[in-house]
């Protein structure tokens, strides 16, 4: 873990006008690297993710706690003309404006990006919706889940078979979320040497069709049609999840030298060890037989000795722990990515071990108002 200051976005404003997961993972990131980043919210109400529990901790959901660290918090009724235009006060303050209402809806409210970047040139402007702000899905409501639908990627999600799974957490609005960041700091970049600033627009669209580039690409040029593959790989045999006596566990052979040695760490040259298993290719036509034997063999031995052999003989091999064990776990520790509030574990970004900001508890609703408004003569 690298341990210092980096704080490069010291300095910097960011209004958050987001809700929900992709935006306030976005901007509490942006927090993270030491932007000042004021969450705008409904009076009474504030981010519907405040109310998604339980658990709740220190007056909100713990889910709401995870990813709105290190933020100021004012309410504004942006339908309110005075209130409005303490957002216009407060967004000529700023260096970045995010927003994540449905289309068309901020430019109703009189902070849409037009208008904004009329007003204040050097404003970076980043919006994200669920499927654009154009096409014919642009109005229609976009999370995770619809998400992952439309695009295809819960179709390939889960097991031949069974009905569509998503994904166990939306890491379609952690990806979008981190897209934006990169987006954010790039046009920061550009607006250095141009003194201009810029629109940036991202969907959670986008992003899960994007991710679908490898199967896109296999189905286009010849291959078999998209399914879903459990934990296995299309391409790649072994690559799974298996069971042994008191668990379970993943290994892979990623190229045939490692094959070779898982063959020989579980001791099954005899079944195994032959010319015709010794390419992928052959190994991806065969699957289903290989992964039997392999599963018999990997169910008859506790899930330690399984790692342990497989460890020592450098082969692709983890267990397959729950996400409570692996945030209590040795190398969580080691990178320094869990701290703990007041009983609530809360789980730092992956730049965390670049030695970023130390983010402060999530704010109470609107906690920050009367100072901001007092900073602005309101």
């Amino acid at each position: 873990m690298t341990d210092g200051d980096f704080r490069p976005l010291e300095g910097v404003r960011v209004i958050d006008f987001t809700r929900l997961l992709a935006g306030p993972y976005a901007t509490m990131t942006l927090a993270e690297l030491g932007a000042d980043v004021i969450k705008v919210e409904q009076p009474g109400i504030g981010d519907e993710t405040r109310h998604w529990g339980p658990p709740f901790v220190h007056g909100a959901s713990a889910y709401f706690h995870a990813i709105n660290r290190g933020k100021r918090s004012i309410a504004l009724d942006l339908a309110d003309p005075a209130d409005r235009e303490t957002a216009h006060a407060l967004i000529g303050t700023a260096d970045v404006v995010v927003e994540s209402f449905r289309p068309g809806v901020a430019d109703r409210l009189g902070i849409g990006a037009d208008a904004m970047l009329e007003r204040f040139p050097r404003l970076v402007y980043a919006s994200i919706s669920g499927f654009s702000q154009e096409g014919p899905l642009a109005a229609e409501p976009g999370t995770a889940v619809t998400v992952e639908a439309e695009s295809g990627l819960m179709h390939v999600t889960g097991y031949e078979g069974a009905d569509p799974v998503r994904s166990g957490v939306a890491m379609v609005d952690i990806a979008t979320g981190m897209s934006m960041i990169n987006g954010v700091l790039a046009a920061l970049l550009e607006r250095g040497r141009t003194g201009v600033g810029r629109r940036l627009e991202f969907s959670l669209f986008a992003t899960a069709l994007s991710s679908l580039g490898t199967v896109i690409a296999a189905t286009s040029a010849g291959g078999p049609p998209s399914k879903p593959w459990g934990s296995s790989h299309p391409s790649i045999v072994p690559y799974r999840a298996f069971a042994a006596s008191d668990g379970h566990v993943v290994l892979g052979a990623t190229n045939d030298a490692m094959f070779a040695r898982l063959v020989a760490a579980l001791d099954l040259g005899a079944v195994l060890g032959g010319p015709e298993w010794a390419g992928n290719r052959a190994r991806v036509e065969g699957r289903d037989e290989l992964e039997r034997i392999l599963a018999a063999r990997v169910g008859s031995l506790p899930l330690e000795t399984v790692v342990g052999c497989l460890q020592a003989a450098r082969v692709l091999v983890a267990r397959v722990r729950t996400p409570e064990a692996a945030a209590r776990g040795p190398q969580a520790d080691a990178l320094g990515l869990i701290e703990h509030d007041d009983g609530v574990s809360i789980a730092r970004s992956a730049l965390g071990t670049n030695g970023t900001v130390r983010l402060a508890r999530a704010p109470g609703l609107d906690a920050d108002g009367p100072a901001l408004r007092a900073e602005l003569g309101r």
